[in-house]
């Protein structure tokens, strides 16, 4: 799996989280300061986890501030 797919997935995930169709997120981007609170942190964390089959702990969840921290997750756990 290339890291440039799951970029975009966990973006489009973000998007959905936030309920902003249109909003450019930089991976980079700090997750809550585009306006993420904690039900929509669950609603991504939740769909990561649906796509990749992954069950995510709680410090791994804590640790996940952008996108490129999601990514690196994904990329640790499915290679």
């Amino acid at each position: 799996m290339e890291r440039q797919e799951v970029v975009e997935k966990i973006t489009g995930f973000a998007r959905k989280a936030l309920a902003k169709k249109d909003i450019e997120i930089a991976p980079d981007a700090r997750l809550k300061d585009l306006g993420m609170n904690s039900s929509g942190r669950l609603e991504l964390f939740t769909m990561i986890e649906d796509e990749w089959d992954l069950m995510m702990e709680e410090e791994d969840q804590d640790k996940i501030r952008t996108v490129n921290d999601a990514t690196d997750y994904v990329m640790s756990q499915v290679g």
